[in-house]
């Protein structure tokens, strides 16, 4: 089992033991199980953040899959621009509906699309 889905069960059962709490009319518990979870949401969002380098610049991500464009809109890219990786062998031009895994201190630049009407 992920990190990630240990935290979002470990979220859940809080939440639902607030709901319960609730239920029973046990509202103080019901808010201190609620407070917990979202602290916990808040340790999760933190701990599966990365860091990776665009045009030169650190920038915070979730870590997991993305969609290009859902990456791009993220980090605030124009949709008009190609993201691209920077590999050992040079660059890779990623496809916007591409799904991809950014990694730790991977590196990408932006640059205007190529190939336009003549």
């Amino acid at each position: 089992m992920t990190d990630i889905k240990k935290d979002e069960e470990k979220i859940l059962r809080d939440l639902e033991r607030a709901e319960d709490d609730i239920e029973q009319g046990n509202l103080e518990r019901a808010e201190k199980d609620a407070e917990k979870a979202l602290e916990e949401i808040k340790q999760a969002e933190h701990k599966h953040l990365i860091t990776i380098i665009v045009d030169g610049n650190n920038r915070q991500v979730h870590s997991g899959k993305w969609i290009v464009r859902e990456l791009k809109e993220a980090l605030g890219i124009d949709q008009v621009k190609v993201l691209a990786e920077i590999t050992p062998h040079g660059l890779k031009d990623l496809d916007d509906n591409a799904e991809i895994t950014p990694h730790e201190h991977e590196k990408f630049i932006t640059h205007a699309r190529s190939g336009g009407a003549s």
